[in-house]
């Protein structure tokens, strides 16, 4: 079974690295001077927000990607006639909307020799 990580554990144990990243952030962005005086707070507050939106989206590519390459780890995919299948091309693109934005990956799909067939593994969905 998967391991399931509590964000919130997750982010008191990162808050080190949490705090670096966005120290980073606004050293590129305002400079080693910092945020400059008059800055809106809104400003700032949309700022991070997308920042924080476009760390998550690539966050998720990465794992996605990184699930889909890996693929589940069980038994041999079998064809319809009982042929072990290999991998194939890759599949299609798959996008699903977040509450940060469309996150995508491309599904692996395999091929039967002997069936003649291409198709994707029925598995699990993702994150079971």
């Amino acid at each position: 079974m998967a391991h399931t990580a509590d964000p919130a554990a997750v982010v008191v144990d990162q808050e080190t690295l949490i705090q670096g990243v966005a120290k980073h952030f606004l050293h590129n962005v305002f400079g080693p001077q910092g945020m400059p005086w008059g800055t809106k707070f809104s400003d700032l507050e949309e700022l991070a927000v997308q920042i924080g939106q476009a760390v998550s989206r690539s966050m998720m590519d990465q794992a996605l990607a990184g699930q889909a390459q890996a693929g589940p780890a069980v038994a041999p995919v079998y064809g319809v006639c009982g042929t072990t299948v290999q991998a194939g091309p890759p599949g299609e693109p798959r996008a699903v909307t977040t509450t940060v934005g469309t996150v995508d990956w491309i599904e692996p799909k395999r091929y039967c020799p002997t069936c003649r067939a291409a198709f994707f593994p029925s598995v699990p969905e993702s994150g079971d």
